[in-house]
């Protein structure tokens, strides 16, 4: 609790990454597409919605996607402060990751080659984005498996430049042995757009497992990583069409476990992804199809030849392919002046193979096909009520059929208060890890949920202060575990468990002046499984490990000049526990993770030029300026004080 305190003691001197431009980035009145699908007004929708903006990435162009996610109200993204190309987790009001479904342009994508099949954010650079839509809440209608405890839509950049022919670029370097580059070519030549852009980033990084003894000599596991990405539009007024295609592979060295260096362990993992979005837009709504694919290749390299005193006992390898295909087809329809409709109809295919020193996976077992219909009622200002209502079938070709329902109202009791609610279902269907691996079980049922959000939001008239409070509880039924066994494999997926999870959010803007902003977050999350026991009786007991009850962020932000911008920042996580596998006993211990707070601050010289159409900007990104150790997962190593300092420009 004097951690807690003192946190809320330095947000107010401090703060980190707010922009200027922040509350009106998160204004009601901003256009969003991943509450209902399609483009329409915040302060139409009673679902809770935050959104990033392209001028906030800007200013966190020294940082990873997953750093600026990590703080957001309701999302802690453990792995975000440890090692380049360490595991990526995202916890959304405390469901497990495989409950978060990631959008790109609207469109999911995931690792059919994983165990639980969610995608690796390692392969998005903050350059390749324009914004980023987080939608909280059961949204399995609209969206489909794994959308439970919400969606994170990273919505690509069209264009950076208006112009025929402009040019991007940024260079940064900093601690750790660190440097980031991109180089970007765009514009737009009547109804045709294009943007075409390069990102690389190396690390010397440091050892991810941690050292106990200090004087192990522990090595440094860094990252090399090349992103290349295309997109190709046309806007014929009525019809719009868009074609992206992006390739990214990072090589990266890792340990071997916890408090165990590993000298010459890697990983390499590739993300090809292609998509195709038309839009046909007529006097009553419009009509949109989608496509998308992405293919998914990890590769593990251990080799015997470790040298001599190092804790590799046990070589092994592992190359992991994932394919996953999308298509979509859905209207958007004004039935009346105050009611729409949203209906449509999208398939998915995902196969998986894999070889590793002990198993392989593949053929036509390792396959799984969904096919969905669904469609929503929209009550649009109905004397400032706006509702949503709807449902969706889907067939899972192992898991077979599932129904979704969704409830969202919302009212405006004023011009100021908004008051709104979503009681929703929604399914996770198993991985195809879970059905046909050695521990797979056909005859698993998808993990079944009911969720309830509600909350109040004010946003005052002048659109100086913007508040939301919101209460969310969700249960899970049917929830997958593994089972160990007496009899080989020892072990099988099963379904039997129950998962509950509650908590609370508080968001504040501020804008006292038009240069400066003050931002802060709170979030609370508690949690409890329920199991069968062989006496017939339930027990119940807190599983969210790594997630603390408690977090906070805070940000300011002050425009000194036009040019000059300054930013700083807390982020406070209380104590957690984590799941220790001890290597000397073979028992999983319990453990506690202190609580620990990161002070940042940020500084940004932008000199405009032809009129603001050109610009050159000189950055500095100063993170955990009070050097805090800490872990987020036990025994390996966080990232101490470190900056990153660049400079960007648009011509």
């Amino acid at each position: 609790m004097k951690q807690l305190i003192a946190g809320f003691t330095l947000l107010s001197c401090y703060g980190a990454f707010a922009q200027t431009d922040s509350v009106k980035q998160k204004s009601l009145d901003e256009v969003v597409v991943t509450a209902n699908k399609f483009a329409q007004k915040q302060s139409a929708t009673g679902k809770v919605l935050t959104v990033i903006g392209r001028q906030e990435l800007e200013k966190n162009t020294g940082r990873s996607l997953t750093q600026v996610l990590n703080e957001q109200a309701g999302l802690l993204i453990n792995g975000s402060q440890n090692s380049p190309g360490s595991n990526q987790t995202v916890y959304m009001q405390g469901a497990n990751a495989a409950n978060t479904l990631i959008l790109v342009d609207g469109m999911p994508v995931n690792d059919p080659s994983g165990i639980s099949g969610e995608f690796d954010l390692n392969h998005f650079s903050i350059d390749q984005i324009e914004r980023v839509e987080i939608l909280k809440g059961t949204q399995s209608v609209l969206y489909g498996s794994d959308a439970v405890a919400g969606v994170i839509n990273i919505i690509t950049r069209k264009q950076v430049s208006n112009k025929p022919v402009g040019i991007n670029g940024t260079v940064a370097g900093g601690t750790y042995g660190t440097f980031k580059g991109n180089a970007g070519v765009s514009g737009k030549i009547k109804w045709f757009n294009y943007n075409a852009q390069y990102n690389h980033l190396q690390s010397d990084g440091f050892s991810s497992a941690n050292d106990k003894t200090g004087n192990q000599s522990f090595d440094n596991d860094g990252i090399n990583q090349n992103n290349v990405s295309l997109s190709l539009g046309a806007d014929a007024g009525r019809f719009k069409i868009r074609w992206l295609g992006s390739f990214d592979q990072y090589h990266a060295a890792i340990d071997d476990g916890a408090f165990m260096d590993d000298k010459n362990s890697t990983i390499t993992n590739k993300n090809l992804q292609f998509g195709l979005s038309t839009i046909y837009t007529f006097n009553k709504g419009s009509i949109t199809v989608n496509v998308n694919e992405n293919h998914i290749e990890r590769k593990l390299d251990d080799p015997a030849n470790n040298p001599v005193g190092t804790n590799d006992y046990d070589p092994s390898f592992g190359n992991y392919k994932g394919n996953n295909y999308f298509a979509e087809a859905f209207i958007n329809l004004n039935l009346q002046e105050h009611i729409g409709l949203l209906a449509g109809v999208d398939g998915r295919r995902q196969d998986a193979s894999s070889e590793t020193t002990y198993s392989k996976l593949g053929g036509d077992s390792s396959k799984i096909d969904m096919y969905s219909g669904y469609a929503a009622l929209l009550f649009k200002n109905l004397g400032g009520f706006n509702a949503e209502v709807g449902g969706r079938y889907t067939h899972h070709s192992i898991a077979g059929s599932n129904f979704s329902y969704s409830f969202n109202p919302s009212y405006w009791i004023t011009k100021e208060w908004k008051v709104f609610a979503n009681l929703s279902s929604g399914f996770r269907a198993p991985s195809i890890y879970n059905l046909v691996s050695e521990y797979g079980n056909k005859s698993l049922n998808p993990e079944k949920s009911v969720s309830l959000e509600t909350g109040l939001q004010f946003v005052s008239a002048n659109n100086m202060i913007n508040a939301r409070a919101l209460y969310f509880n969700r249960t899970i039924k049917d929830v997958i575990i593994f089972q160990s066994t007496f009899t080989p494999p020892y072990g099988q997926y099963m379904n039997g468990d129950k998962q509950k999870d509650q908590g609370a959010e508080l968001e504040l803007t501020v804008r006292p002046t038009s240069k400066l902003s003050i931002t802060a977050n709170y979030t609370y999350v508690d949690g409890k499984l329920t199991t069968h026991t062989t006496n017939g009786k339930d027990t119940s007991y807190f599983n969210l490990q790594r997630r603390p009850k408690n977090a906070v962020n805070g940000h300011v932000g002050y425009q000194i000049t036009e040019a000059f911008f300054v930013s700083a920042g807390v982020r406070w996580q209380d104590k957690r526990q984590d799941i220790y596998f001890n290597p000397n006993t073979y028992a999983a211990e319990i453990v506690n993770l202190a609580s620990y707070y990161n002070l940042d601050a940020y500084a940004e010289y932008k000199i405009p030029f032809s009129g603001g159409k050109r610009f050159v900007k000189v950055f500095g990104d100063f993170r955990n300026i009070t050097n805090q150790s800490y872990f987020d997962i036990y025994g390996y190593n966080t990232r101490k004080f470190n900056l990153m300092a660049g400079l960007m420009v648009g011509l």
